[in-house]
This record gives structure tokens, C-alpha cells and sequence, in this order.
């Protein structure tokens, strides 16, 4: 049975079919609903990495029998297995997400439930303010990261950072840039938002964003995946689009992975002069669009993304 619920915005009137078979949920069911995603998307992060261990040892093995060693030199097999993981991160990162995304589309698309898209005009112009925003958003906390040194605290950090660029660069973008926020997003704003309705809006958006900011497993990169979690928390309930939260992600990542590779000395003071104004207008521009939002509810999803 579903109760329908109006919401009007300037733009439409948004029809929300809201479901309500979460009434009959106990707290500790809704609870685990939002827990267990998460656990399971640690849990194939996990079993890639061990599963690449595991044929790296092989691999290792079998090259210390054939090469005529009489024993094999444990110490050098745990080093070699460790060496070749951190050499291959990229691709562990990449056929993880692969796997993810197979578990967590169809999770999204039942979560979600049967919504009427929210009519928001010129949805380019959308991902494109967003896109500028994030990128700006990106320049500037490096900027102060650059500028307080603040990594120093943090030596793990270089090890993660280090690990990510292992690969080529059309691997970095496939897997960093393109793959991991496709994933993230259906997860932790796509399945976590709409499964933390029945908390007010600041507690999904902070809880989502605690958990984003978990799931990195480094101190460092926690710190800025939680305020990254926010903004994209926020756009998602403001703009109720998975599509939107995606293209800020992937702007945002993309951002890092392309600046590090391609940007000049001399182009660098360009980029970090312009990327505050660039972040300043484009807020204040998705500021103007954003419509407002008189209950919290489901975010229905605008049709940007048919392939979704």
C-alpha cells in the first residue's frame, strides 16, 4: 500500500509516492539496512585485495620452485606478495568497483522506489555548475593542504597517494576518476540517503557522510571525503538527482588525477587564482536553483541518466 504525498517547489509540483512498508521496520532492522551495505562494500574491498594477494604469492611460488631455490624464502614471498598488491592497487580499485557496481545498481533502483523525476530545467547547465564547483572545491582544499603542509602529519597518506598513481594514466581515470565515484554514489547518497528517511535531513546527510568518510580507511583522506560527503549529501537532497551527485564526484576526482599529471608550473598559479571564483560563482549560481524544499522525502530522481 503507498500513500501519496504532494510537494510543491516553484518550478512543479512534485507527485511523491512514498512507500510505507519502513513503518513496520524496528529500529534495529533499519539500522542494519543502513550498516550492511556499507560492510558489504568493505568486505569486496577486502576479498580483491586478499584474492590478488593470493595469486601474487602463487605466482611468486611457482617462480622460486622453477628457478631450482630449495626452500622458499618466506620473508621474500610476504615482501614480493606486498610489493605486487601495491603495484597493482589501481586494478584491485578497478575490478572491485566492477563487482560493486553489479551488487549496488539494482540496491539503488529498488531503494529509490517509484518516484516522479523532479522537473528541473536545463539539467546540462545542473551538472555543469556542479562539475565547476567541485573542481574548485578540489583546487582550493589543495591549495591549503599545499600552504599549511598539513600532510606532514599524516605519512600514510603519501603511501595511499602513491598507490593510487601506480598505474597509467587512462587507468587512474577509468578507475579513480570514473569507476569509484559511479560506485560510491549509488551507495552511500543513492542507497543510504533514501534509506535514512525517516531521520531528519542534517542526521542522513552528516550519518552518509561519517561513513563515506570511514570506508577511505586513512585519517587524511577521512577528513576530506567527510566534508566532500556533505556538499554531495546536500546536493543530492536538494536537487534529488544521482546523476548530479555523480558528475560532482567525478569532477572531483578527475580534477586530481588530471592537474597532478598534466598542470605546469606556469599554468598552476592560473588554475589556483581562478578556482576560488570559479567555486564562489558556480555556489552561489546552484544556490538560485535550488527550489524550495518544504518536507524531506524520498529524493526522486531527475531522468539525466537512462542508462541508470
Amino acid at each position: 500500500m503507498f500513500a501519496n504525498s504532494q510537494l510543491s517547489t516553484p518550478n512543479s509540483t512534485l507527485i511523491i509516492e512514498r512507500s510505507d512498508y519502513m513503518d513496520g521496520y524496528s529500529l534495529p532492522r533499519r539500522i542494519w539496512r543502513i550498516i550492511y551495505p556499507v560492510l558489504i562494500f568493505i568486505v569486496m574491498q577486502l576479498f580483491f585485495a586478499v584474492f590478488v594477494g593470493i595469486g601474487a604469492a602463487v605466482v611468486l611460488a611457482v617462480q622460486e620452485a622453477l628457478s631450482g631455490a630449495s626452500a622458499l624464502d618466506e620473508m621474500a614471498l610476504v615482501d614480493g606478495t606486498m610489493q605486487f598488491i601495491t603495484e597493482n592497487t589501481i586494478i584491485v580499485l578497478l575490478v572491485t568497483n566492477i563487482a560493486s557496481f553489479a551488487v549496488f545498481l539494482p540496491m539503488w533502483l529498488k531503494t529509490r522506489g517509484r518516484n516522479e523525476p523532479c522537473n528541473n530545467k536545463n539539467p546540462a547547465t545542473l551538472l555543469f555548475l556542479i562539475a565547476g564547483f567541485f573542481i574548485g572545491f578540489n583546487v582550493v582544499q589543495m591549495l591549503i593542504f599545499g600552504l599549511t603542509d598539513i600532510t606532514r602529519f599524516f605519512p600514510s597518506y603519501e603511501d595511499v597517494a602513491e598507490s593510487l598513481s601506480s598505474g597509467s594514466i587512462a587507468m587512474q581515470v577509468i578507475a579513480v576518476g570514473i569507476a569509484a565515484p559511479i560506485v560510491e554514489e549509488l551507495l552511500f547518497r543513492g542507497i543510504l540517503i533514501n534509506r535514512m528517511k525517516w531521520l531528519p535531513v542534517w542526521a542522513a546527510v552528516v550519518i552518509q557522510a561519517l561513513l563515506f568518510s570511514a570506508v577511505h580507511m586513512n585519517w587524511f583522506q577521512s577528513l576530506y571525503a567527510f566534508l566532500a560527503g556533505i556538499l554531495l549529501g546536500l546536493v543530492y537532497i536538494k536537487f534529488r538527482s544521482i546523476a548530479a551527485v555523480i558528475t560532482g564526484h567525478i569532477a572531483f576526482n578527475l580534477s586530481s588525477v588530471l592537474l597532478g599529471e598534466f598542470l605546469s608550473e606556469e599554468s598552476a598559479v592560473i588554475v589556483l587564482l581562478l578556482s576560488p571564483v570559479l567555486m564562489v560563482v558556480c555556489a552561489i549560481l546552484l544556490i538560485k536553483r535550488v527550489g524550495a524544499v518544504n518536507k524531506y522525502a524520498v529524493p526522486p530522481d531527475i531522468d539525466l541518466m537512462p542508462w541508470l
